[in-house]
């Protein structure tokens, strides 16, 4: 087995040499979330240094439910002693209200940095290891995303800015890489196969407006159908929440329609198309853009989503400020104040992905179990590839 044309055994011998070489026996602050990337990056430097490394799990309020616990259950299993720290309101008081997808994300890197900057400080140590990947720190050079881990790759000095120097043993590698990594340390099978999960969490899976009940309904419809999500065969799954659309039409969606119907053979009506009010991320070349997202609506949905790469060709031709479309798999109802989207990928280095092919009866069965609460009057299904959408909405 070779990481970038080491064997895995050289790659982990000259990781944990060059981390012993640059700590050189000073003390050592790991951040995990929970998810292989940062459980990895703390795993390797705990072989180089030992009980030089604290580990901590910092709650920040968007963890999915019983996230936290689970994750410090797993982290002790493997022999790594995890101390949870809940910073949940100081997030949820510098975040409620904002809107912008990427406001939301800078505040969240400035209060995550905040607060290590205080931990390290009272842990008295002077590195911090984190699990950045190569996606990362693409992504947010290229300006398609701030992640909140990217610091030094954008000029930002942590030393200078934040009082602690940053170990990112695995900035070179990719999402299959890590996991090969992982599997190979005997990291838990729960951690290698866990759904990706961004460091700001739910946040920025609560499209557009941030407050605590688009939170908690998120929160609670994701928890209901984690299991289901689970069976689509996909590298990612997961749900996002939307301010309910508004109907919408245009000579463009107009043509856009006319030309499913050519895909689909079909003639006459029952086509609704509804634009949603938050803009989303995408990629146009190697750049980011936020535009604008389409959901339709027509009873036989199956066919849409069948026919996703051939309507999304078109999609892409005629309504150029948009980047991403959705189907709706409920029936519209006007109760309710939210739109679920779910979002399904199959990739192997998250820089390219496409759309997970589905079974519906699975598709029905978490649509059912969503609208449940009464405060979702939608629910979509994302058939948008990347690019020219991202993975994540935000």
């Amino acid at each position: 087995m070779k990481i970038f044309g080491k064997n895995i055994d050289e790659f982990i011998n000259l990781t944990i040499k060059e981390i012993k070489r640059v700590v050189n026996g000073e003390k050592v602050i790991a951040a995990v979330s929970g998810g292989v990337d940062s459980t990895v990056a703390a795993y390797l430097t705990w072989l180089a240094v030992g009980d030089k490394m604290e580990a901590i799990i910092i709650d920040t309020g968007f963890m999915r439910e019983n996230e936290v616990e689970e994750n410090k259950r797993i982290l002790e299993e493997m022999g790594i002693k995890i101390n949870v720290i809940d910073v949940s309101n100081e997030f949820y008081e510098a975040l409620i209200g904002k809107k912008d997808a990427e406001e939301k994300r800078i505040i969240f890197r400035e209060k995550f940095y905040e607060i290590l900057r205080r931990i390290v400080k009272e842990y008295k140590a002077s590195y911090l290891v984190q699990g950045t990947i190569a996606p990362d720190w693409i992504e947010t050079v290229g300006k398609i995303k701030t992640q909140h881990n990217v610091l030094v790759q954008i000029g930002i000095k942590p030393e200078e800015k934040y009082g602690f120097k940053v170990l990112e043993p695995l900035a070179d590698l990719y999402k299959d890489q890590v996991r090969k990594l992982a599997k190979y340390l005997n990291i838990s099978e729960k951690i290698i196969n866990r759904q990706p999960f961004p460091g700001p969490g739910l946040l920025i899976r609560c499209v557009g407006e941030f407050d605590l009940d688009k939170l908690n309904a998120l929160r609670s419809a994701t928890a209901q159908t984690e299991g289901l999500l689970n069976k689509i065969k996909s590298s990612q799954a997961f749900l996002a929440i939307f301010r309910k659309p508004r109907m919408a039409t245009s000579a463009a969606i107009v043509e856009f329609i006319k030309e499913i119907k050519n895909i689909l053979k079909i003639g006459g009506r029952g086509f609704k198309t509804y634009e949603f009010y938050e803009y989303v991320t995408g990629v146009k070349g190697d750049s980011r853009v936020y535009s604008k997202m389409l959901g339709i609506y027509y009873k036989e949905y199956e066919k849409i989503i069948e026919k996703k790469d051939e309507i999304i060709q078109q999609f892409s031709k005629i309504l150029p400020d948009y980047t991403r479309l959705a189907v709706m798999i409920s029936e519209p109802r006007p109760a309710g104040k939210y739109a679920i989207v779910i979002r399904a990928v199959v990739t192997e280095d998250f820089m390219t992905a496409k759309v997970a092919e589905v079974d519906f009866n699975i598709l029905q069965e978490i649509t059912s179990i969503i609208l449940k609460d009464k405060r979702i009057t939608q629910v979509y299904y994302d058939i948008t590839p990347k690019p020219p959408a991202t993975i994540e909405y935000e």
